[in-house]
């Protein structure tokens, strides 16, 4: 596990980098190409300050972004993901939403009646998913996705601060021709969209693993993931 903590900070690490140097070129007023890049360290003293002031921007920038994936708290994480401010966890309806699921419904809310009892409220979907994330932690699927989802929340978080700092860059260097611009609209947006829409997804699909492995549904049983009978949770 300290292996894939430390690949999940190198992906990271690599993202911010990426995006820095996009945001570099667009703040040099420079084509969106590697080669250009090079080009324009082979000449930085004839480029001062613009050069320098822009790469320590930038810097701070990347180093900003990493930071912030790496360390903003989980429900901040969940509430820049999710556009919502209370109950952002993907698990706030997990027992009583409408997506398809790879279980029945009567089969959930027999095996959790309390939270039919409480009356679907959030907090008590949130706190029963997360005791049966707590029991079954451990289980392959469960760890897989969850692996997944983390990689790809953090992700998002990077491409909606660089998104940020595009606007920001773009409302800078307004007057320059759209054409110029439209590639590096089209890098950070496109980005933005992937992940936001791949995070979401994952994140529910690990929260109906959890439910299905805690109905029951696990490989030796059900032949998850194996092609055998049963239905797949992943």
């Amino acid at each position: 596990m300290k292996f894939l903590h430390y690949v999940h900070l190198g992906l990271i690490a690599v993202f911010a980098a990426i995006n820095a140097l996009m945001l570099y070129l667009l703040l040099m007023k420079l084509p969106y190409d590697i080669h250009v890049f090079f080009a324009s360290l082979d000449h930085w003293d004839e480029q001062q300050p613009r050069i320098g002031i822009v790469s320590a921007i930038v810097l701070i920038a990347a180093g900003a972004a990493g930071w912030s994936a790496w360390r903003m708290p989980a429900d901040w994480k969940y509430r820049l993901l999710y556009f919502r401010w209370l109950f952002p966890h993907p698990a706030f309806n997990a027992f009583l939403t409408t997506r398809k699921q790879p279980f029945e419904s009567k089969a959930l809310l027999s095996a959790f009646p309390e939270v039919k009892d409480k009356g679907f409220a959030p907090s008590i979907q949130i706190e029963t998913w997360k005791q049966c994330h707590a029991r079954h932690a451990d289980v392959p699927v469960v760890i897989n996705t969850r692996l997944h989802w983390d990689m790809l929340r953090d992700l998002y978080v990077l491409s909606l601060f660089f998104l940020v700092l595009f606007i920001l860059s773009y409302l800078v260097l307004i007057g320059v021709p759209f054409q110029f611009v439209a590639i590096y609209m089209f890098v950070f947006g496109a980005q933005f969209l992937f992940l936001l829409l791949a995070a979401r997804r994952v994140g529910y699909k690990l929260v109906d693993n959890v439910l299905a492995v805690s109905l029951g549904m696990d490989d030796k049983d059900q032949g998850l993931g194996s092609g055998k009978g049963g239905r797949r949770v992943i």
